[in-house]
């Protein structure tokens, strides 16, 4: 029997003692742990990609097969992986940086054409493993390595993002609330379509924001929300704005999700994937090479 302990890998973590990216290895290693014992999928299945930085560094903790990408091409490198093969279920490890900075262009394509695969951000608001530059979710008054001064952009704001972008499951959660975090990430693989986690996650080592996090968010759960209602989901997206103001609330849970076609579906890609795997690829390249 597969247990988290089997799903680790033999590398050593070279995260700082104390990195809260402890939370959500945990958390991930005992949803696919729970998920494989009830028999919703199989372990030969999963597949992780990963980018660049701290959150990239998931890739080779996880016993499954995994691959990582360039800084902010970790979810394309998904979505081929996924078209490839239907049948895999692929989760993508991503920072804010990754996925916001660089990888911005891939996020919104991914919201909009809904491909099966889940997107999973460590959103510490800095680079972390370049020591503490600014991202797009960075809030003012952070004094960025980068900038040279105090960040005085607004914020991108990801969830409201997803949410008129298209995405199907639209979620945050909290990288030490493991257990709650463990739920979503269990609906998320589950979801058929793109599901977007946007993980609340603080650096302590270049910008440790724990307490005014954890004494300022509540679970959509113990309200009685529900997520089917994409009107309401984008009321709680913008409810917090991504800075530090002291009045904020800050919502976790799934926000949103919802059903239409997957990209592998309108592709019908489990009719190219059988017939590829059935053809004869050495008759088919003699052929063509004649």
């Amino acid at each position: 029997m597969t247990s988290w302990v089997d799903l680790k890998s033999k590398y050593e973590i070279s995260w700082c003692p104390g990195c809260t990216n402890f939370g959500i290895l945990t958390a991930f290693l005992q949803a696919i742990e729970e998920l494989i014992k009830d028999g919703k999928i199989n372990k030969e299945d999963v597949v992780v990609t990963s980018g660049i930085g701290c959150a990239g560094k998931i890739g080779d903790y996880v016993n499954v097969s995994s691959f990582i990408g360039l800084h902010g091409r970790a979810l394309p490198l998904g979505i081929g992986i996924k078209l490839g093969n239907p049948k895999l279920k692929v989760i993508v490890f991503q920072g804010d940086g990754d996925t916001y900075n660089e990888g911005l262009e891939h996020f919104i394509s991914a919201c909009k054409e809904n491909p099966d695969v889940t997107l999973i951000v460590h959103n510490n608001k800095v680079f972390a493993l370049t020591t503490g530059q600014h991202t797009f979710t960075t809030e003012p008054g952070y004094k960025s390595k980068s900038l040279g001064r105090e960040v005085f952009e607004k914020p991108l704001n990801p969830m409201a993002l997803a949410l008129v972008s298209g995405a199907t499951f639209v979620a945050r959660g909290y990288s030490l609330w493991t257990d709650h975090l463990k739920y979503i990430i269990k609906e998320a693989i589950l979801h058929r379509g793109f599901s977007f986690i946007d993980v609340i996650q603080p650096c302590i080592t270049f910008h440790n924001t724990r307490n005014y996090y954890e004494s300022r968010m509540y679970k959509l759960e113990d309200i009685g929300y529900n997520p089917t209602n994409f009107k309401e989901a984008l009321e709680k997206a913008i409810e917090w704005d991504y800075t530090l103001r002291e009045d904020s609330k800050i919502p976790v849970g799934i926000f949103y999700r919802s059903e239409r076609v997957s990209l592998e579906d309108g592709l019908n890609t489990k009719e190219w994937y059988k017939i590829n795997k059935d053809m004869n690829i050495r008759k088919l390249l003699s052929e063509l090479l004649v």
